[in-house]
């Protein structure tokens, strides 16, 4: 086992934040300054915590705000309050009183003193964020609140033998005071708290938010109160989002065609291009609560994925006791159903915590696909197929945390995947004089599951912090397919069946440390490890004088095993206005590849450092005005299942072959880009790849047709894309994505290239009292992958939807691709062979969705659970 050691940075880097600028309407005519500060809340992506002693109801305000940024809000209202705010890393605003509050009617030394204590709850956890007010005579004076540890610090010019009196205040808990003679302050040191004993009773509030927010390397697409939050799985939420593009296949990007990784609660999610699609489409819309794009990661993410890393945060239970939330969908696809339903629950008891969901999927559909390709000398082969899919899912998840004293977590997950997918082929054949019929069945059983131990150790308010990371994963995927074939000339007749089992195990281990310091610098370090092994292999037999005979040649059994050995560094810095990040990543790859058929073994030992950089300069907070420019260096990993040496013969005339000479594609990837005017953002990007990965499909001997994963010379592509939402009045609001790029493939000093645009728009119209429209229409011009060229994407979707039952519940409808003309059309040219392909899914559809939720409780917030293998799981 091979170590790393040291990354050493000299650049310096910074946190910065942008949620205080985020521009949002408030009016209000002398209303108390609390209902102000509700409607911030629900408008922005803040909490404001404040105590009653310092913010009476009495208390009132009134401001004309239309799309004013958070901050400007604040000073407006808290002018000549008395009052002040400060704004923590992690998104709370807090409300206190001004140091000179009251100081007109006190009398005595002006020289500064100080107190110190330390607030629990019963049960000896230290309880964060909670309101301290100082008073007297029913005035208060100053005020405060605790740290991540439960401490607090407060400032005020005391006199001696004067009487004051404490006060402190936190969500779900009673009230707390005590009176005392300064200097006698000894009973500060250890302050309990009594919790609420009542349920707390349902709110609604209806407010409005941005889709779109952005942060110094990233932007976020708050998902939950949102159109997209209405009846969608989580694959079209992906669709919908703004800058982010869905195919046909269920590949994700970015930017131009470059792959991403998809993380869930932090957890990479490790699977295949299918298997994450089958995934995302059993994740329902209900549970997101924001997506966050990182289109070039920093260091302390994996260097995998050239286009950039897709975080999909699920919603955080906030009820103490229990939140349960059910839901079923009904489809219909043509003539056949689609049906889904599930549910997912959070508890709380004391320090302990339990939490998971199940969803369940039976998917019936038909598709309709065509190859038409002409051969040097004009050959020509023909084929017409029906698909008839069945295919039935069921995705888990559970878990349970520990909070230990002194701000430290324990917590264990468990998660799984169990599909049963089944699709027939029924085909029509023709090549020059040669016609034929054809029937093949597909089944594959996929097994996923996964399991993390996570320590969690919070050492200080400013956001230091430790934190370690066990995963291991098994998945286990059995496949058949049978396939017949019947010709007029009965010497092509025949009969043969493929299994493909694969078993693949990974374990992990990392470790993590941040320490932030209070001239906001951070820094970050870690260590990790990921190993995996996996076993694949390939059965092909033929079906001869009624027995089943192996097929030597066309059968193969694989077996590989990697080491990943990683390391990084980073640094955060603000100067001024100036923030600037950046990192150092070096990762270590040792494989052993061996085909215990064929004889044929491979090693590769390679380690690669991956730098990031990150520069933002605001010119105005207030105003969201700003400028950023990003650097990454990235990796992509071929997939296990590509090494495979494996043949696959699917017919008579088309073959799939695996690879086990690829080589891991590298990008070097640039970013400069904007926000400005109402929440608009703009980029350019430009990203040059070495040894590209993508499928090379080319004829062979006896007009068969070999798809293959090779790696391409190089790859350049450069781009822009803009985001405008635009609201057009209180009821109408739109948000846009306009995406522009040029990609160009280089293999065998053949080039294929093409510029490509593509638009799309979501519209959401609120009409009170009666229902929600969302309208969504998405355009993409002819692009290209690897040496095939793809047609254009069109297609508009509408839903309807209200809410019912008290607000607990809520009825959707939704109509996709209502023009029908959806298709899937790919077109191959090489050494004198053109491929025409064509395929129509089931995309007109109607379905019906109900969802019901059931909250009761007090407040409190549910343990996410971190997972440390990463891409491995991409690539299963």
């Amino acid at each position: 086992m091979k170590i790393i050691y040291l990354l050493v940075l000299l650049t310096l880097c910074t946190y910065t934040a942008f949620a205080q600028s985020q521009k949002i309407t408030i009016s209000a005519v002398n209303i108390p300054i609390k209902t102000v500060f509700d409607q911030i809340q629900a408008k922005s992506d803040y909490y404001i915590l404040y105590s009653d002693e310092v913010v009476p109801d009495s208390m009132k305000v009134s401001i004309q705000a239309d799309k004013l940024a958070v901050s400007a809000i604040l000073d407006q209202i808290l002018s000549g309050k008395n009052l002040t705010y400060s704004v923590s890393r992690k998104g709370m605003i807090v409300i206190a009183a001004s140091k000179n509050a009251g100081n007109s009617k006190t009398k005595g030394t002006n020289i500064e003193t100080s107190i110190n204590g330390h607030v629990n709850n019963q049960n000896g956890v230290p309880c964060s964020y909670t309101t301290v007010a100082l008073a007297k005579n029913t005035q208060v004076l100053s005020g405060c609140i605790t740290d991540n540890n439960g401490n607090f610090h407060m400032v005020y010019p005391f006199k001696t033998n004067e009487t004051y009196q404490l006060k402190i205040t936190a969500l779900g808990f009673k009230a707390w005071s005590q009176t005392f003679v300064y200097p006698d302050t000894a009973f500060t040191k250890n302050i309990r708290l009594t919790e609420e004993s009542h349920t707390l009773n349902t709110v609604s509030i209806v407010a409005e938010r941005p889709l779109v927010t952005r942060k110094a390397d990233r932007y976020i697409v708050n998902v939950e109160g949102s159109f997209l939050a209405n009846g969608f799985s989580g694959l079209e939420v992906l669709q919908k989002s703004p800058g982010i593009w869905v195919n046909s296949d269920g590949s994700i990007r970015i930017k131009g065609n470059q792959s991403v990784m998809v993380m869930i609660n932090d957890v990479v999610q490790r699977m295949s291009t299918d298997d994450l699609a089958e995934y995302l489409r059993a994740l329902k819309s209900e549970s997101i609560s924001k997506i966050e794009v990182i289109s070039n990661p920093p260091s302390e993410f994996e260097a995998s994925g050239t286009g950039g890393i897709i975080h999909i945060q699920l919603k955080k239970s906030r009820s103490d006791g229990m939140l349960t939330n059910l839901y079923a969908q009904y489809r219909q696809q043509n003539k056949r159903p689609f049906i889904s339903s599930g549910g997912l629950i959070d508890s709380k008891i004391k320090n302990f915590y339990l939490f998971g969901n199940a969803f369940v999927t039976s998917d019936e559909s038909t598709y309709v696909g065509t190859y038409h390709i002409i051969y040097p000398g004009n050959n020509i082969y023909d084929s017409y197929t029906i698909r008839n899919n069945h295919n039935e899912r069921l995705q888990y998840r559970l878990g349970m945390a520990y909070d230990l004293p002194k701000n430290q977590s324990i917590s264990l997950q468990t998660t799984g995947n169990v599909s049963k997918l089944e699709q027939s082929f029924d085909t029509d054949i023709g090549f020059n004089n040669l016609s034929g019929y054809t029937t093949s069945g597909w089944l594959r059983k996929p097994v996923l599951n996964a399991s993390t131990f996570n320590y969690v150790w919070k050492i200080d308010s400013l956001g230091s912090m430790l934190k370690v990371i066990s995963d291991y994963a098994y998945s286990e995927k059995t496949e058949q397919n049978l396939f017949t074939g019947a010709y007029n000339d009965p010497t092509k007749n025949s009969i043969f069946r493929t299994n493909t089992p694969n078993t693949t195990n990974i374990f992990s281990f990392q470790t993590d440390y941040t320490k932030a310091l209070k001239n906001k610098t951070e820094f970050k370090a870690g260590v990790k490890y990921a190993g995996a092994n996996r076993n694949n292999e390939l059965l092909n037999e033929d079906y001869l004088n009624n027995n089943w005979v192996v097929n030597q040649p066309g059968s193969n059994q694989f077996l590989y095993d990697e080491h990943l050995y990683m390391a990084y560094t980073s640094f955060e810095k603000t100067l001024n206005k100036t923030s600037i990040k950046a990192g150092l990543r070096a990762e270590e790859t040792s494989i052993d590849g061996n085909s215990l058929t064929s004889n044929e073994q491979f090693t590769r030992n390679y380690l690669n450092l991956f730098p990031s950089l990150f520069i933002n300069h605001v010119f105005d907070a207030k105003k969201n005005e700003a400028v950023y420019f990003s650097y990454s260096r990235r990796l992509q990993r071929p997939s296990y299942k590509e090494l495979n040496p494996y043949r696959l013969q699917v017919d008579n005339f088309i073959v799939s072959i695996g690879n086990p000479d690829l080589q891991p594609q590298y990008t070097h990837s640039f970013e400069l880009g904007a926000d400005f005017f109402k929440g608009w953002s703009a980029n350019v990007y430009f990203s040059a790849t070495t040894n590209t990965i993508a499928q090379f499909a080319q004829p062979i001997q006896n007009n068969v047709l070999e798809y293959q994963t090779r790696n391409f010379s190089n790859s350049t592509e450069y781009g822009t894309n803009l985001n405008i939402p635009i609201r057009v009045n209180s009821w109408w609001n739109m948000n846009n994505s306009v995406s522009l790029y040029h990609l160009s493939y280089l293999y065998n000093n053949i080039r294929n290239t093409q510029t490509t645009f593509s638009a799309k728009t979501a519209q959401t119209l609120v009409f009170k009292k009666l229902f929600n429209l969302d309208v969504y229409t998405e355009y993409r011009s002819p692009y290209v992958n690897g040496n095939t060229e793809f047609t254009y994407v069109l297609y508009t979707e509408v839903g309807l939807s209200r809410k019912i039952m008290n607000n607990k519940g809520r009825i959707q409808l939704y109509f996709d691709d209502i023009f029908n003309v959806f298709k899937e059309q790919e077109y191959t040219n090489y050494n004198n062979t053109q491929i025409y392909f064509y395929q129509k899914r089931p995309t007109r559809t109607a379905s019906i969705q109900f969802s019901y939720s059931i909250t009761s409780g007090k407040k409190f917030t549910n343990k996410k659970v971190d997972q440390s293998n990463t891409e491995e799981k991409n690539r299963l």
